[in-house]
């Protein structure tokens, strides 16, 4: 009898042993874990920061582009009540860079667009490009649809 008391606490250890070497196991791979989400959220934010400088770029190419071939419509220097009678649409666009809009976002209208965008921390470049991509008023929508396919 007391050989199976020995062998049942001999088993009880080796039970103990296996169940802590599991616990450190899995807080060495929760660590790792953490390091590793850590290392993709940075990569994350790294590839964001680069997505918005490619479009930035974009965007004063698009409007070096503008200005080179005289199709610039909206000049920085326009004061935004001038813009707005030139451009009704304007006013929405601004809106969509937190430029006016709503009482938070409220510009001196009697401003220069660059002004207004300097105040509220835009970038010019991405404005005058949405600006300037406006169709102008009073031409026939592009009516287009895209080459879709769908498989049902």
């Amino acid at each position: 009898m007391p050989y199976l008391d020995i062998l049942a606490i001999l088993m009880a250890a080796v039970a103990i042993f296996i169940a802590w070497r599991a616990t450190q196991d899995l807080k060495a791979l929760t660590a790792k874990l953490d390091r590793l989400q850590t290392t993709l959220f940075e990569t994350r934010q790294d590839q964001r920061k680069q997505q918005e400088q490619v479009e930035n770029r974009i965007a004063a190419l698009d409007v070096s582009l503008q200005k080179a071939t005289g199709k610039l419509r909206f000049d920085p220097n326009l004061s935004l009540m001038r813009l707005y009678e030139i451009e009704p649409r304007a006013e929405s666009v601004l809106a969509a860079f937190h430029i006016g809009g709503c009482a938070d976002c409220m510009v001196d209208e009697n401003s220069s667009l660059a002004d207004a965008v300097r105040q509220r921390g835009a970038d010019l470049d991405r404005v005058l490009t949405a600006l300037n991509t406006l169709p102008p008023s009073g031409a026939q929508p592009d009516l287009r649809v895209p080459n879709v396919h769908t498989n049902f």
